[in-house]
């Protein structure tokens, strides 16, 4: 079983384990559908989900033979595992304010901000998310349904690629520079993200929820690199990843 599977099934079983008094599906709710998630409720709840984020490379030279030199690219981070934890509190029947965790673990492409071909192994970030929501009244035959839209501020704490293979072209005389390996080590940054999705009752303080959100980084996060094999050569470079996010998972009110 993959990463990201395994990581949905534990989203799935997870919350429901610990959840009392479960009763059958197709029993009728103790009560008016959402009142359990009514003003001054706590909720708890998991998810996982997939994502199409890209991340944008800006480099510039600094020293040596790198000074002057300047680029951009950008390359796909493909999503290999992703979990989240959240916890919310309702300040009204409608509205909500909280906080997300969440760890992603993503494969880059290979990147060519500048001549060279970088290229790193899988990564794993941390995101602290300030959370808030506003649900919309019930609607179907059993009011089950709930939309809602949102909005998530996110912490980065620092993007730490590790050792980053490096592949140089030829110089301009026609001879090869040995590749090598450098530590890349991003700065912390901060992202924004509007959300919108909708949750259906499966129980009376039970919910599934489903959604999307697309996330903007306003900060970037720096690194400075030095080249060996160009002399020490030393060049910044700013990170800036960016894209559309679906979700899904459990939330348990009490």
């Amino acid at each position: 079983m993959s990463p990201l599977r395994l990581s949905a099934l534990l989203v799935l079983v997870g919350l429901c384990a610990s959840c009392q008094g479960v009763r059958s599906i197709n029993a009728p709710l103790e009560g008016p559908a959402w009142e359990r998630f009514g003003e001054g409720a706590t909720t708890i709840g998991t998810s996982t989900g997939w994502a199409w984020v890209k991340g944008r490379a800006k480099a510039a030279g600094q020293t040596g033979v790198l000074q002057g030199e300047s680029g951009t690219d950008t390359a796909s981070l493909k999503p290999k595992l992703g979990a989240g934890v959240k916890l919310h509190h309702m300040l009204t029947d409608s509205f909500a304010l909280g906080g997300i965790v969440e760890y992603r673990v993503l494969e880059p492409e290979s990147l060519s901000p500048l001549s060279a071909t970088l290229t790193a192994d899988d990564f794993s970030t941390w995101h602290l998310l300030a959370s808030a929501r506003y649900f919309f009244d019930g609607w179907g035959e059993t009011k089950s349904w709930r939309p809602f839209v949102g909005i998530d501020l996110s912490y980065v704490p620092g993007v730490d690629l590790g050792a980053v293979d490096v592949d140089y072209p030829a110089n301009d005389d026609g001879e090869d520079i040995p590749n090598e390996t450098v530590n890349v080590k991003g700065t912390d940054y901060w992202s924004i993200a509007p959300v919108v999705g909708f949750s259906y009752l499966v129980y009376d303080d039970l919910s599934f929820d489903m959604g999307a959100f697309y996330e903007y980084a306003v900060t970037t996060s720096d690194a400075s690199v030095s080249f060996q094999n160009l002399g020490g050569a030393r060049a910044d470079m700013a990170l800036r990843p960016q894209g559309l996010l679906v979700f899904f998972g459990l939330t348990y009110a009490f």
